[in-house]
C-alpha cells in the first residue's frame, strides 16, 4: 500500500468519528458518503477522491448544527487532504 493509500486510511478513520450520537444525522450521512463514494472508492482518480471529500468536509464545518468540538477535526482533516492533493498533482 502506497504512503497515500496509508493516509488515506487514517483519514477515513478520523473522519468515522463523526459517527457518533452528539452529531446530527445529517452531517454523519454527509461523512459516511464522503468516505464510502469518495475518499476510499478506487475507481475514481486520487485528486477527484482527496478535492470532493475536502468539498464534503467544508460544508459539514460550515453546517451551523456541527458540534463545536468537531469543528476544529474537520479543519485538520481539510488541511491534510490539501496538502495530499498538491502531493498528488505535483507527482
Amino acid at each position: 500500500m502506497s504512503d497515500v493509500e496509508t493516509k488515506i486510511e487514517q483519514i477515513a478513520q478520523v473522519i468515522g468519528q463523526f459517527d457518533d450520537a452528539q452529531v446530527p444525522r445529517n452531517i454523519r450521512i454527509s461523512s459516511k458518503e464522503a468516505v464510502d463514494q469518495w475518499l476510499l472508492n478506487k475507481d475514481k482518480d486520487m485528486d477527484l477522491r482527496l478535492g470532493m471529500t475536502a468539498s464534503i468536509l467544508d460544508d459539514i464545518f460550515n453546517d451551523s448544527n456541527l458540534p463545536i468540538h468537531f469543528g476544529p477535526m474537520c479543519l485538520q482533516v481539510q488541511t491534510v487532504l490539501e496538502t495530499l492533493l498538491n502531493e498528488v498533482r505535483d507527482s
